[in-house]
């Protein structure tokens, strides 16, 4: 019965933090469009809703190899 109250709380937790992103996400969603609107606003509808799609999937994948780079280092230097 002790491992069912552990795992429930293991998972609210899991839950929790990830809402917490999810309100985090909204937030930078609404940040990043922003920021964008001048690209996208002079465009034509799609075609500029479209080219700020892609400018921010080139800048998440990279910031995604960086971050990948960095925490990947130190799980290496913990193994080691």
């Amino acid at each position: 019965m002790k491992w069912l109250l552990a795992e429930i709380k293991k998972q609210t937790l899991t839950l929790m933090v990830a809402a917490l992103g999810f309100v985090a996400a909204l937030v930078w969603k609404d940040a990043i469009s922003a920021w964008l609107a001048p690209l996208y606003m002079s465009a034509n509808g799609a075609v500029g809703l479209t080219v700020a799609a892609l400018v921010v999937t080139v800048v998440v994948v990279l910031i995604t190899i960086v971050l990948a780079k960095l925490l990947g280092s130190e799980e290496k230097k913990a193994g080691a």
